[in-house]
This record gives C-alpha cells, structure tokens and sequence, in this order.
C-alpha cells in the first residue's frame, strides 16, 4: 500500500510541477545578446555578450538560447551550433533563484559588413525535463564591421605618388576669382584669358592675370562593375579596401576627400555618396558606409556618377578604383582625360589576369599586384 501511495504522491508531484513551470517558467525570465563594441575592423577578435536573468524563486533545470547571425562572424567557441547558409547557435544553461548568468563569446570579424541580432528563442524545461516551452526575445543589437585597408609596397608606393602630385597642386591652381592685373599675350596662354578692353586701349593683346588657390579636394570613386566571364569577389573587396587606405592617408594630411560607390546600401538601398569633408568623423562615416555596401547590387558606373563626373572641377583630383576594363568603363575615363581631367585609375589584378588596356598613359593607369594585399585574408 506504501508503495501505492509512493507512485500516486510522485505522479501528483510530477503533474504539479508541470502545471507550475508550464504557467511560470518565463515569468521574470529575461535574455539579451549584445555585440561588445559597435564597430570593428576585419580580421578583429570581438565578443558578443550573452545575458540571462532568472528573476524569480523558481529555479529553472535548463534554459536553451537559440539564435542566429551572419556565417561571416565566426565563434572561436563553437558550443552547439551548426553553420549552413547562417551561423545557428543553441547555447545551454541551468539557473538558480534570481540567478544572472553573463557569458563572453569570442568571435572573429571574417568580412566586412553590417550585422544584426534580429531575435532569440528561449526554451525552458520543467523539473524532469519532460517538456520544453519555447518563447520569442527580442534583439536589436548591430555591429559595423569596416573594412581593412589594404596593405601592400606597391600600393603603399602609388599613394606616395599621388599624394606627391596632389601636394603640388595645391597651390598651383588659378584662381578665376583673383585678379592680379594684366600682361603681355604669350604662346601658352588661352583665348578666354585675353582682355579685350586692354587689348584695344594698349593696341596689343593683353590677358588677365590670376591669383592661384589650392587643391580643394580629392573624389574616390569606387567601380564594382565586372563584366568578366567569372567575377572575381575578392578583387571587389579589395577595390573598398585600397579606397578605404587611400581615404585616410588623405584625410591624414587634412585633404577634403569624398568618396563615391555604385554599389547600393542594404539598409536604403542608395548609392554611396560621401561629399568631401575633412573633419574627425569623415574616415567613420566613409567606414560605416562602406559596411553597409552591398558589392552584389551595383549600377552600372556611368549611370550611377555621370553628374558628378561631368561636373568635376580644375580644382578636385579624382582617384577611380576598378577592377573593371571593360569599354564602356574605359570610354568614360577616356573622356575625362580629354577634358582635361586630373584623375588616375588603381587597378588591382591578380598575376594570370591581362590588363588588356590601351593607351595606360592616357588613362593614368596605375596596375596593382593583387596577391600582395590579399596576402593573410
């Protein structure tokens, strides 16, 4: 009779417990996945910061958090998880009354990028862990992940040119608003420079002289167009990050500096259009868009920037970025140089690939080695 009573007092135990975690498992129960910091840099180690609070006197067995983020962040700390077209993770707990557990999970920026934690699930268990109840928790938390800038000794030696050629510009501009008298008509000066007023009161022909003003800024434009039987994502990637190195050894040395891109926002679906600027936040605000670029949405590159490039001024020298060598791209860039445009073209490309272009004097072309900056990715 004893041991009657024994199984009946355990199974009203059992359907007891069952009735109590079933109504009160998640009262008080809270969880929370925040990223450590709020941006990094590819190749950088950071932590995402995993919390959950049981708020109440009932204890809970075992508690899963069940989320997903990005393949791209890669957990040193696998735990239970499983990696397809999304990184799934199921991480196991046990709490105590009014118990806080905080975990610190490693993780490694593969790619640049914006991530989101978008949700988690929560599942708990009763006393037996008979049953799962499972509950939805909000996320909310991102992460910019920049790009690297690029590194190499060819690069490294074609930035120091530019830079070189850019510094003496910037006082040998003329400035159309600076009148510093008139002068003798010489061989190299241009009709629209002659004075005709003076020219006829002096009988001969005089022209204006101008004062000079400085480079007043310099315009990346980044092309991710490939027109290539195979698309090369790495050399893409590699374009945003040679723009993203020549970006701050300008702004470094105090030059406006805006960048273009023809590919479009994830979150807006705009093209990158950063106007020149010169002050602290320029190099994070080109960063964060370029975290935001989606390499795979693009607009072909006249169509995205022929305004701005028809527009370009004495006073502005552009540097273009592109893997891309097709003829429409070159007939663009053959364009500028007739107007008379200062400009020169960055062309990362692997050792088997031809450049197959024509007339690189013209074009200002610039070919960089491409293994030496992929070196370690």
């Amino acid at each position: 009779m004893s041991i009657l009573w024994l199984i009946l007092g355990a199974v009203a135990l059992y359907l007891l417990q069952g009735q109590i975690y079933g109504r009160f498992w998640d009262k008080g129960l809270w969880a929370g996945l925040e990223f450590e910091k709020k941006s990094a840099v590819e190749g950088e180690e950071c932590h995402l910061l995993e919390r959950v609070e049981n708020r109440k006197a009932l204890p809970l067995p075992m508690v899963k958090v069940k989320f997903q983020m990005s393949r791209n962040l890669a957990f040193t700390d696998e735990g239970d998880s499983a990696v397809t077209d999304q990184y799934y993770r199921n991480d196991i707990l046990s709490l105590g009354p009014n118990q806080r557990i905080i975990r610190k999970i490693p993780f490694l920026c593969r790619a640049r990028g914006y991530y989101r934690i978008r949700g988690l699930d929560l599942v708990g268990t009763d006393l037996f862990l008979s049953r799962e109840m499972v509950r939805e928790a909000e996320g909310g938390s991102t992460l910019y992940v920049y790009p690297r800038p690029a590194e190499g000794a060819e690069l490294m030696t074609a930035l120091r040119k530019l830079n070189g050629e850019i510094l003496a510009r910037r006082h040998m501009l003329e400035d159309p608003f600076e009148y510093r008298g008139i002068r003798e008509y010489a061989p190299f000066d241009e009709m629209k420079s002659i004075n005709w007023k003076a020219t006829a009161r002096m009988d001969d022909l005089m022209v204006n002289m101008r004062g000079h003003t400085s480079l007043q800024s310099v315009h990346i434009y980044v092309n991710l167009e490939d027109s290539g039987v195979w698309r090369r994502r790495e050399l893409s990637e590699l374009c945003i990050r040679i723009a993203a190195r020549a970006a701050e050894e300008l702004l470094g040395q105090g030059i406006r500096t805006a960048v273009y891109c023809n590919g479009r926002d994830i979150l807006n679906g705009e093209l990158m259009r950063i106007p020149a600027a010169a002050g602290e936040g320029q190099m994070e605000g080109i960063n964060r868009s370029f975290a935001r670029l989606d390499a795979d949405r693009t607009v072909p590159f006249g169509e995205a920037f022929a305004k701005e490039l028809e527009n370009e001024e004495r006073d502005t020298a552009v540097l273009v970025v592109s893997v891309e060598r097709g003829s429409r791209f070159v007939g663009i860039l053959d364009r500028l140089a007739g107007r008379g445009c200062d400009f020169t073209w960055f062309c990362p490309l692997l050792a088997d690939m031809e450049a197959g272009v024509e007339n690189p004097e013209r074009l200002r072309f610039t070919r960089l080695c491409a293994e030496e900056m992929l070196d370690g990715t």
